[in-house]
């Protein structure tokens, strides 16, 4: 299989370092990422794509974020220790997607075709998120295969793809069923989209909504949130990230994380 002209992962990762890019590759194991980890519980095998958010590389991979959810980006989550070391791979691996694409991309796609081997090798679906730290349109990108262009979820339609967005286009062509079918997006609530939430959740979304600990601690305790004015089932989003096993139309309560605590804007919910 040749994809955007190379033979393998390792010939496309040489172009990324005649390019600048010394990476040993994009998709970070399951592991990795504890609450992606958590996956395993639904028996899903996730790999995680962990890109610069905002403009923090020089691109903009976050185009409807507010000011609120800029501030308390789960970019910052995790141990402060390996901060410096994570923050400049993913503004590498940024870089290269926007600079390099063709090469990016066939990295990108030789691993999640060795993640769904893996994956059907312990007998587990095979999930991958994309937009872990970003909020690009992956469903828009495509990659050539022997010669053939095709869009890149279409081409691994056994894997199921998910994020988060705060891009309500998005959001409402998810819950409408306009995106391909082995991808699902659940919509983000921030300090000023309470307009965009209604139409999401009217539409049949789901929409994440982070909250203070004791405002997620009652949403468990009740299965219910209060969210722009209306009383929505909720589920707890901490116990896994596999977005897809959700009820349909729910509001997904995700504690606050990293610099998310200490947020007053509104992003997060007290």
């Amino acid at each position: 299989m040749i994809i955007n002209g190379f033979k393998s992962k390792a010939a496309a990762l040489r172009e990324l370092k005649a390019q600048g890019f010394n990476t040993a590759g994009l998709l970070a194991k399951p592991e990795s990422n504890p609450k992606v980890a958590k996956n395993g519980k639904v028996d899903v095998l996730t790999a995680p794509l962990h890109l610069a958010p905002f403009n923090l590389s020089g691109f903009q991979t976050c185009a409807q974020a507010s000011k609120g959810c800029a501030a308390a980006c789960l970019h910052t989550a995790g141990n402060p220790a390996y901060m410096a070391g994570k923050e400049a791979s993913r503004v590498a691996k940024t870089r290269a997607y926007f600079t390099a694409r063709d090469a990016f991309m066939a990295v990108l796609a030789f691993e999640i075709a060795a993640h769904a081997a893996k994956a059907a090798k312990l007998g587990m679906e095979c999930g991958v998120r994309l937009n872990a730290t970003s909020d690009l349109p992956w469903e828009r990108r495509t990659i050539n295969v022997d010669g053939q262009d095709v869009n890149l979820m279409d081409h691994f339609d056994g894997v199921q793809f998910y994020d988060y967005t705060k891009i309500t286009k998005r959001a409402l062509a998810h819950a409408r069923g306009q995106m391909p079918v082995n991808y699902h997006l659940t919509f983000s609530k921030t300090e000023d989209n309470d307009g965009d939430v209604g139409r999401v959740l009217v539409a049949g979304g789901n929409v994440a909504v982070v909250a203070s600990p004791e405002r997620y601690k009652a949403a468990l305790a009740e299965g219910a949130m209060l969210v722009c004015g209306e009383i929505m089932q909720a589920t707890d989003g901490d116990a896994h990230d596999y977005r897809p096993a959700d009820p349909k139309g729910c509001i997904v309560a995700l504690k606050a994380k990293g610099d998310a605590k200490a947020d007053r804007s509104g992003f997060v919910v007290r």
